[in-house]
Formats: structure tokens, sequence, C-alpha cells
């Protein structure tokens, strides 16, 4: 993995306020209000069905809340063009698709559409790509490991390797606000924690706002700096790290018994009452 290079933190936060969302008389959201700082790394976690994946879709302007606005710096959402968003706001589903038989290189430099022209208005209005678009996509092919697969066609890779892909193509955009929707679960272990680590240099060093959903309790211990705690459509918690993953907030939320084992979270199955 290359090192990042230094730069200025970018400060663009993203916050929801009040939000509320349902579908039909079935409501998903309530009164949700959430902090996504900038050079953090914000792990958004809480059990199935408990609204993490709906509100990751409010950030992204796919959802419109029924009641709330959701903020990206000091300006409403709704102000901002799907054009500005896309330089914006780079986004990781849980499952990678492409419905044709790109290389892994044109595939990552699709995530620099948004910002292609610095090479001046003839290239954008061709759809070329420049020198800073190519500098850009070899720079998130090593950090994600994927270099040598980029004249390999997506569909032949194994799921790991495409969800590093879908992952390079994000980090390309080189977007102020990054978010990531549970993207861990098919990679190795090894690429699970070099990826992780990465993810909070690029919080860190770069000023990156970080938004990840997972399931997986003892990874944001370690590699997240807050948490928005969700059950029932509702923010349960929200704070640093260390303030949130605590027995008694984490065993009534997933109904487990905790033991804080050093490091990590220990879990246990409750017995049934």
């Amino acid at each position: 993995m290359r090192p990042l290079p230094s730069a200025d933190p970018v400060n663009l936060s993203m916050t929801v306020e009040n939000i509320s969302f349902g579908y039909g008389d079935q409501p998903v959201l309530r009164q949700v209000n959430a902090e996504f700082p900038p050079g953090q790394v914000t792990a958004v976690l809480g059990p199935n069905g408990s609204g993490k994946s709906t509100l990751m879709q409010i950030l992204l302007g796919f959802l419109q809340p029924q009641a709330g606005v959701v903020r990206l710096g000091e300006r409403l959402l709704t102000q901002v063009s799907e054009r500005q968003r896309a330089t914006q706001i780079a986004f990781v589903p849980q499952a990678p698709t492409v419905g044709f038989s790109y290389t892994v290189e044109e595939i990552i430099l699709m995530g620099r559409w948004p910002r292609r022209g610095a090479d001046g208005p003839l290239h954008a209005a061709l759809g070329l790509t420049g020198a800073d678009d190519r500098a850009a996509a070899t720079q998130a092919m090593w950090n994600l490991n994927v270099h040598h697969l980029a004249g390999r066609a997506f569909g032949e890779l194994s799921g790991g390797e495409q969800q590093r892909v879908t992952i390079a193509r994000a980090i390309a955009l080189d977007a102020p606000i990054l978010l990531l929707d549970e993207v861990t679960t098919s990679l190795d272990l090894w690429h699970q924690l070099e990826f992780l680590a990465y993810l909070a240099e690029l919080a860190h060093r770069r000023g990156r706002c970080v938004v990840w959903i997972t399931h997986d309790l003892n990874q944001a211990n370690e590699y997240a700096d807050r948490v928005v705690l969700m059950n029932d459509g509702q923010v349960v918690a929200q704070d640093a790290v260390k303030s949130v993953l605590v027995p008694d907030i984490l065993e009534t939320v997933y109904r487990v018994k905790v033991d804080p084992a050093g490091k990590a979270l220990r879990f246990l199955r409750k017995s049934p009452a």
C-alpha cells in the first residue's frame, strides 16, 4: 500500500436532523439525529432492521425523508445538484454489480467521471480521461491491492477481488465524504484489516468524513472514532467508540451478554428467559 500524500483537511461534514421515513404505514426511521464529522471514521451499528441502510440511502439522496433534513456541510442536501453530490460523496454498496465486461482499470476510471475536465472542456465533452484521472486510478489500485488485476475483466474476479475493485473506484474519486455499506464481508481477513487501517488513515490524514455501516463490533471498536448505534429506527447512542461500545448499552440493544476481554469484546448468547 502506498503512503497517502499530505493534504489540507477537507472539513466537510454530514448531519441528519429529525429524520423520519417509512414505507406505507410501516415506520423505518423515527426522529433520527446524527452527526458525521470530517476527519473521523463513524461506524453505524445496530441489529438487522434497525434502519442503517435506509439512513445511508437518505444520506445519498436516493430516498427523500418524510420529515427532517440532511445537511452536506452547511447546505441542505436538497440544495446541492446531483453533479455536485457526485463529486463530494463516494459510495460503496454491499454487493458490487457491473453489467458489462469492463476491465478493472476501466471500472476504476469510471469513478473519476464526475471530476473529468481538469485537462480541458474537450476531454470532458468526449468523456476522455486525463492525466489526473489516470494518476488517481493508479493510486487507488495500489492502495486496494488490485494493481496486478488492471487488465483483467471484472466478471472473471472472485467476490472479494470485485469488492476491492469497487472500493478502489470510490477511492479514486477522492471525494470529501465516503459512505460504505457493509463492504468488508466478502474480503479475507488480511484484506479487511489492511483496508480498515487505510480507511482510518484516509480520515485522519486527509480529513475525509467516513461513514461505515458494519456488523463487526470488534472492528468498529478497533478502527472507528465514533459510533452511531441504532435500534428499531432510532439512534440509541452516538459518541466516541469507548463511550458507546460498553456492556450496558450493547446488552440492551443486541440482547447478548458482553464480556470486555482486553481490547476485544466477547459476546455470549443469553439463555432464554
